[in-house]
């Protein structure tokens, strides 16, 4: 599988040490529910360090997993809206947490941030949704050899 292009490679050495300057760190324990689904969250995250599962409401699976560069709560901050899943710590995990207000006053000042910002969103959520499609593929390709095979 190709490497994810993570946020912070699309984002400019300024953007970066603007999110750096502006973000809270925060050290997250093992097994921690830093996103829970169907609430409105006030940031965004950048996993710094560590790993996250990410949940589907009423699901007892994980359904995906995030590490270092990627970025949390972007679905519900670009369509301004509650979560979707929940996401668990899966180890002690470093997270840059981003307030909504930063951002949007910074996009703001700065336009050609947000449009750092959105382009690395974009592709963030592009490389999850082709991933998805690859593991749905490879599940409905199993189904039909289940058939074959009377299972």
């Amino acid at each position: 599988m190709a490497k994810l292009v993570t946020l912070l490679e699309v984002l400019s050495d300024e953007d970066i040490q603007w999110l750096l300057s502006t973000g809270v760190e925060q050290t997250i324990e093992p097994d921690t529910v830093v996103i829970r689904a169907g609430e409105y969250i006030e940031y965004i995250y950048i996993v710094m360090e560590g790993s996250l599962g990410v949940f589907l409401p009423n699901a007892n699976k994980q359904i995906n997993t995030v590490g270092p560069g990627e970025i949390l709560g972007e679905m519900s901050y670009i369509e301004d809206t509650q979560t979707s899943a929940t996401v668990i710590s899966l180890e002690t995990t470093v997270l840059l947490s981003i307030s909504r207000e930063s951002l949007d006053n910074r996009i703001v000042e700065d336009p050609d941030f947000g449009r750092r910002l959105f382009k690395g969103v974009s592709i963030a959520v592009s490389q999850r949704l082709r991933q998805a499609m690859m593991r749905v593929d490879y599940m409905l390709d199993m189904i039909e050899k289940a058939k074959i095979w009377h299972i």
